[in-house]
C-alpha cells in the first residue's frame, strides 16, 4: 500500500456562525476537503536534493507529454509525488492493469543523478484551461521545488510558428543559459514568442521567485502528436543537461504514435462515410464558441 503525506498544510477548515455542529463538521469535511484546493502529495520516505526539473505538459503537438513519458521509461524513475487540484476535470484514469488514479500532475524521481543532483520528470493528463488553475499549480509547485533547493526548471513543449518554420527555438532565464541552450542547437526564440498555458507560467514565475530556468519548443504545425518534433527537442534536451542517453530507440515511440494516428484517421474516415454515424456525430454537436 502507497503511504503518502502531505506536503502542504490545510486552512482552517471551519469559518462562521455555525457553532451548534462544529464537531459534525470537521468530522464531514476534513475527510472531504484535502481535494477541494490545490495539494502537493509526496511519498512518504522519499527524500529530494537539490533537484533539477524536467517538466512535459499535454500542448501542441502533444511534444511535452511525448518527451515526459519516454523519460519516464527511460531514465528508471520512480512515481515520488502528485498534485491534486479541482482544476483538473472530475474523472479517474483507469490503467491497462484496470487500476485507477485522480487526474492531475505527477513526479517521477530518477534513478541517475545531475551532478550530485536529483532529477525530477513531472508530467501531467491534462491541458488546464483555467487561468486561475494553472497559476495556482504553478505557484505551490515552484514553492515546494523551492523548498527542495531546485537548481533548474526546463520546459519543453510545441510551438506554432508564424512564418511556418520547423525546428527547435528556446529562451531561458538569463543569458548564461541561453548561451547553453544555444550551444546544444537550439535557435534563440524571436521577441514576442508566446508561452501559454501551465508551462509558460511556470517558467514566467520561476525568473520572479528566483529559479534558473529554460524553455525549449518544438515548432509544430497543429495539435495532433508530433513525434518528429518531439525527436528533435528530446536531442536538443540530452546535450543541453548531458543526460548523456542514447536516443535511438525513440524511433520506435515515433512509430507507435504514427500508427496510432494513422488508425484514428481511418476510423474518422469511415465514420464520415457511413452516413448514419454523421448523422449522429451532427445531432450531437455542440454550439460554436470563442476560447
Amino acid at each position: 500500500m502507497l503511504m503518502w503525506v502531505q506536503s502542504i498544510v490545510p486552512g482552517q477548515v471551519i469559518q462562521g456562525r455555525v457553532r451548534m455542529l462544529e464537531k459534525q463538521f470537521t468530522r464531514i469535511y476534513v475527510k472531504d476537503l484535502p481535494l477541494m484546493e490545490t495539494k502537493i502529495w509526496i511519498r512518504r520516505g522519499i527524500g529530494i536534493v537539490n533537484p533539477v526539473v524536467i517538466i512535459g505538459l499535454p500542448g501542441l503537438g502533444r511534444i511535452g507529454g511525448i518527451i515526459s513519458r519516454y523519460l519516464i521509461k527511460r531514465l528508471n524513475t520512480k512515481l515520488v509525488g502528485i498534485v491534486t487540484s479541482p482544476y483538473f476535470s472530475n474523472q479517474v484514469i483507469v490503467s491497462k492493469k484496470g487500476i485507477a488514479r485522480i487526474t492531475g500532475v505527477r513526479m517521477y524521481k530518477s534513478g541517475n543523478t545531475l551532478e550530485n543532483s536529483d532529477l525530477i520528470i513531472v508530467t501531467a493528463d491534462e491541458h488546464l484551461e483555467n487561468i486561475w488553475g494553472e497559476y495556482d499549480i504553478a505557484i505551490k509547485l515552484l514553492r515546494f521545488l523551492i523548498k527542495k533547493g531546485v537548481r533548474l526548471i526546463v520546459t519543453v513543449g510545441g510551438h506554432v510558428s508564424s512564418t511556418g518554420s520547423k525546428g527547435v527555438i528556446g529562451f531561458a532565464s538569463n543569458e548564461q543559459l541561453l548561451k547553453r541552450l544555444e550551444e546544444a542547437g537550439c535557435r534563440k526564440a524571436e521577441m514576442g514568442t508566446p508561452v501559454v498555458g501551465l508551462s509558460g507560467i511556470i517558467l514566467g514565475l520561476s525568473s520572479i521567485m528566483g529559479v534558473d530556468a529554460v524553455c525549449i519548443l518544438g515548432e509544430t504545425i497543429s495539435v495532433r502528436p508530433d513525434a518528429e518534433r518531439s525527436r528533435e527537442v528530446l536531442n536538443v534536451l540530452n546535450k543541453f543537461l548531458g543526460l548523456n542517453i542514447d536516443i535511438s530507440d525513440f524511433q520506435r515511440e515515433e512509430e507507435k504514435i504514427n500508427e496510432i494516428i494513422s488508425r484514428y484517421e481511418s476510423k474518422v474516415k469511415q465514420l464520415i462515410q457511413d452516413e448514419k454515424a454523421r448523422k449522429i456525430a451532427e445531432a450531437f454537436m455542440p454550439p460554436d464558441y470563442v476560447s
